[in-house]
């Protein structure tokens, strides 16, 4: 591993041009690891531009979202000597911006920074780390390694802190170790605001979030001792006509499963909603299941304890293979 972050050193050092992708429907780990990592090669007087399909989400925003990014994906007018691919567990990821630019892609330095256990290796230099508990740990890490960390300042370092308090849910996940801890401890030293994140994404909730969770909560279904730990199995399905209802997207889900998975004698909750290209998707929580496994059978897969699938199947027979794989 410390072999590959000094090649990567080596091949910053020697780029001007530099593309960062971040992967499609962002979360905060491909968000703050890119922008973060952004923020340090512009200090670097690097020429950089970060690319994705989508602006980043509403929640997003406090923290200057779309102030860099670039969805117009034109790389040949860039002309980028080396591309970094952050957070992304495989190519298909990258979707219509990577596609777009497949040409230019595949003659240029790619390097994929990334943690996840399903990532096989996508790029010509893989700094793969499924120990680390998010691509912004490892991040943190490389930064060190390099001697970059004297860039840092208080927004790169309220970037980083975010992604803590979120990936981790607030230092509660089981990928969180003495490690965490340590990070979170040095970038408060580098005037990190904690506050303001723990209050936009753990405190602070729209009207159509909460309208829809409950609307969530009024179509849960338990499963009983459906596993040999005698726990229980909680499921709800979000339909189209719910977000027309209330004007909510399915952007407005990614905080209502953990609220499902905070239910007394529950081992894995399940929403499953409709996405804008016309498929469907499955979020998965567990406390100690690995769903991971469930979702790459129903083609995806993530982390083994927090997880997602997507299906053309109608939401209904979704669901039922979904509990044909449970087990």
């Amino acid at each position: 591993m410390q072999q590959k972050i000094t090649k990567l050193g080596e091949m910053i050092n020697t780029s001007q041009n530099i593309a960062l992708y971040s992967h499609m429907r962002m979360d905060p780990d491909t968000f703050w690891s890119s922008w973060a990592l952004y923020y340090i090669l512009q200090k670097l007087w690097k020429n950089v531009i970060l690319l994705n399909d989508e602006q980043a989400p509403k929640e997003f925003e406090f923290m200057w979202a779309n102030e860099i990014i670039t969805t117009s994906w034109n790389l040949k007018e860039f002309k980028p000597d080396l591309i970094i691919s952050l957070d992304a567990a495989s190519i298909e990821q990258l979707a219509e911006s990577y596609k777009n630019n497949i040409e230019i892609i595949e003659k240029t330095p790619f390097v994929v920074i990334d943690h996840h256990i399903t990532n096989k290796g996508f790029g010509t230099l893989n700094i793969i780390d499924i120990k680390s508990s998010s691509t912004c740990e490892l991040l943190f890490e490389i930064l060190k390694q390099l001697e970059l960390i004297k860039y840092m300042d208080s927004k790169i370092s309220t970037l980083l802190m975010t992604w803590i308090l979120t990936d981790t849910n607030v230092f509660y996940n089981t990928n969180v170790t003495s490690k965490t801890h340590i990070i979170a401890w040095e970038l408060l030293d580098l005037w990190a605001d904690s506050r303001t994140s723990i209050f936009e994404f753990f405190k602070k909730k729209s009207l159509k979030k909460t309208k829809l969770l409950a609307k969530a909560l009024w179509n849960l279904e338990i499963i009983e001792n459906k596993l040999e730990n005698w726990k229980n199995i909680v499921y709800t399905i979000i339909k189209q006509e719910d977000f027309d209802n209330i004007w909510a997207t399915d952007r407005d889900t990614n905080w209502i499963i953990e609220h499902l998975i905070n239910i007394e004698n529950i081992e894995i909750a399940i929403i499953i909603y409709p996405l804008p290209n016309w498929t469907n998707k499955a979020s998965f929580r567990s406390h100690s299941y690995n769903v991971s496994e469930v979702a790459q059978k129903l083609w995806w897969g993530w982390h083994k304890q927090a997880a997602w699938c997507s299906s053309s199947d109608s939401l209904e027979e979704f669901l039922e293979k979904i509990k044909t794989e449970i087990n």
